[in-house]
C-alpha cells in the first residue's frame, strides 16, 4: 500500500505531523499518542465517506 493512495493533502500531513507533536509534548507517551492519531485518522476516513454517501455521488476522489 502506498501512501498516495490515501490521497492525504500535503496540508493534512502537516496538521497530522503537528498534532502528532503536540499529543507527544502532553502525553510523553508514545502509544498513547499513536493511538490518539489513528482515531483521528479514522474519523476523518468515516467522515469522508458519511459525507461522499450523503451527497450520493459516486467519485471516490476523496477517499482511498
Amino acid at each position: 500500500m502506498d501512501v498516495n493512495d490515501f490521497k492525504i493533502k500535503w496540508w493534512q500531513w502537516v496538521l497530522y505531523i503537528a498534532v502528532s507533536g503536540g499529543l507527544l509534548y502532553i502525553t510523553k507517551s508514545w502509544l498513547m499518542s499513536l493511538g490518539i492519531i489513528l482515531l483521528l485518522i479514522l474519523l476523518d476516513r468515516w467522515l469522508a465517506e458519511y459525507e461522499r454517501k450523503k451527497r450520493g455521488g459516486d467519485d471516490d476522489d476523496i477517499l482511498l
